[in-house]
């Protein structure tokens, strides 16, 4: 009786403990690395506020201390054009800056914001506070000053 399947391996692997240690590794900068982006990109958000309100002076005074955020289906959040005075009030870019200017910073912002989502939420979900639904998407809004303290490394 003759056998008719591979005398010898089709190609040479690693031994299983090799591959293992590599699956983990790869799989730890890839959980540090989308960390990273998180931190990076809440401190980019709350930069584009300072700027969107400053008409990017960075030495102006403005008065931010939270994003309006909403998360789409997939798991990224887009700025929806809000935020918060320190003293509670809601506002809007377009309201403060007119159509033009304030459209055109949140579409800039969400350049950004995208990259906050669902393999960064354990670092901006726990600088947010949970809104109500709005269209049946979770909407959110991220402390400023948290999301700014942040370490970009």
């Amino acid at each position: 009786m003759t056998t008719h399947g591979p005398q010898t391996p089709a190609y040479p692997l690693p031994d299983g403990s090799a591959i293992s240690t590599g699956a983990h590794k790869a799989l730890d900068e890839l959980h540090a690395a989308q960390q990273k982006v998180g931190r990076v990109m809440a401190v980019v958000a709350a930069a584009a506020v300072r700027d969107i309100l400053t008409g990017y002076d960075h030495d102006a005074p403005f008065d931010a201390a939270w994003l309006e955020v909403t998360e789409a289906l997939g798991g990224t959040l887009f700025a929806s054009g809000a935020y918060w005075t320190a003293a509670g009030e809601r506002r809007t870019f377009v309201d403060d800056l007119g159509d033009s200017d304030g459209e055109t910073g949140v579409f800039g912002m969400n350049e950004w914001t995208p990259y906050l989502n669902e393999t960064n939420r354990e670092v901006w979900e726990p600088i947010s506070e949970r809104l109500a639904n709005r269209d049946g998407c979770r909407v959110f809004r991220i402390d400023l000053a948290k999301a700014a303290a942040l370490s970009l490394d």
